[in-house]
């Protein structure tokens, strides 16, 4: 090779370099105007390994997640911004009449009011647009249509036949697709709240998978798998028992496909419902698993047993879905647990957060959700932090503002 092509190749060696480089300030950029963070929203003064990929770390009997910088980083997210892009029923299209339907540019105020309101990352249900700059969450449904909220809707998959198992690899696949394994890439979710606990499914749903197994066809894998399990334990046969056997076919199944195609990214697996845990079902997952998600549904920290959930997995946990909200004259029907007003509110998610994070085995909240939508409109509002047509409310996001800055300080000083 002569010097000219040796000096080409050099010159073209640079420029990819500090591309990458580049790339690498656009895709890390948090709070980028903060002192004491990294560019991921990490603490510089909780001192982690650099591994180039978020992981888990514990510190001082602390669990965290640490960022690819190598900081101890606790994730207070917000799940469902990409329902900005999703208009049908609603009564404003804020993306078309505000940004011409230039998600870039909707990003770019996710993004300034994430950094004013003290959120540092994207729960589940994000847009490509915004994962460039923000530390995001993965969500698939491998599994199937099973989750609790879809009641009558919901479809068990006969989970032992090979149909079922080459369906979870296409969902997983995909689900790889569209979340690439780069630094920004926090974890990866599973289904969300899914009908195992009996009782609730059959109230929610009107069967439970156990159900939907026995009444399969002779010839199918699962009723046979059943038909097994009768003969193998006779009078002793129970469905909670039958149920574990289910779950630890879903989980020996999208584990291992998940690892292979993710080889680089946290599993926080399924988002178990905090009003009904699974506790047997949780058991199977743990082989899969880095965390434990949970969505809790009351207002108060201490209605969902989080103590006995470490002390029986030994995972940490993150609360991956959870809001209170307050009704409007306007709205006075609103999803999840509803308080007189946005004063109380914020009082209510200063002492969620400051129980919460006074657990050793806590490691992100996630709240639900940016922006204003309404379940089979006009009828009950799912309260964002903005309304529909990116109105922010204002007492809300300054008081849960304060709060999340406040606790970004606690983590600061806590180091020092």
């Amino acid at each position: 090779m002569n010097k000219r092509i040796k000096s080409k190749v050099k010159q073209c060696a640079l420029i990819c370099a500090m591309v990458c480089w580049m790339t690498h300030l656009v895709v890390a950029d948090v709070f980028p105007a903060k002192e004491g963070f990294d560019a991921y929203g990490g603490y510089l003064n909780i001192k982690g390994t650099a591994t180039g990929r978020f992981h888990l770390e514990e510190i001082k009997g602390r669990h965290f997640l640490i960022t690819p910088e190598g900081h101890g980083f606790i994730s207070l997210g917000v799940v469902h911004v990409g329902d900005i892009g999703r208009v049908k029923g609603q009564c404003c299209d804020y993306l078309q009449e505000k940004f011409e339907g230039d998600w870039e540019k909707a990003s770019a105020e996710v993004l300034a009011n994430f950094r004013e309101w003290g959120y540092n990352c994207l729960g589940y249900d994000s847009h490509k647009s915004i994962r460039k700059r923000l530390p995001h969450f993965a969500n698939g449904h491998p599994s199937g249509k099973v989750s609790l909220w879809q009641g009558k809707a919901v479809v068990f998959p006969d989970v032992f036949s090979e149909q079922w198992k080459a369906e979870a690899r296409k969902s997983i696949t995909s689900m790889a697709h569209h979340f690439p394994d780069t630094a920004n890439l926090i974890g990866i979710y599973w289904q969300d709240m899914p009908a195992w606990e009996l009782k609730e499914s059959k109230r929610k749903v009107g069967k439970t998978w156990v159900d939907a197994i026995r009444e399969l066809p002779v010839s199918a894998p699962g009723k046979m798998r059943y038909e097994q399990f009768l003969r193998e334990n006779g009078e002793a046969a129970s469905d909670d028992d039958f149920l574990v056997l289910i779950a630890r076919e879903v989980y020996s199944t999208i584990g291992p496909l998940t690892r292979e195609l993710s080889p680089n990214t946290l599993i926080f697996g399924e988002r178990y419902a905090g009003r009904a845990l699974p506790w047997r079902v949780i058991q199977e997952a743990l082989p899969y698993i880095d965390v434990v998600a949970v969505q809790p549904n009351s207002s108060r920290f201490s209605d969902v047993p989080f103590e006995r959930l470490y002390k029986e997995t030994g995972k940490p946990i993150i609360i991956c879905d959870h809001n209170i909200a307050f009704g409007t004259p306007e709205y006075p029907n609103v999803m999840w647990e509803t308080l007189p007003d946005a004063a109380r509110v914020v009082r209510a998610y200063d002492t969620y957060l400051s129980e919460g994070f006074s657990m050793p085995f806590l490691i992100g909240y996630n709240k639900c959700q940016y922006i204003d939508r309404f379940k089979n409109p006009p009828g009950v509002l799912k309260q964002g932090l903005v309304q529909v047509d990116g109105t922010p409310y204002e007492e809300l996001v300054k008081g849960v503002g304060k709060v999340n800055w406040d606790l970004h300080r606690q983590f600061i000083r806590s180091a020092e």
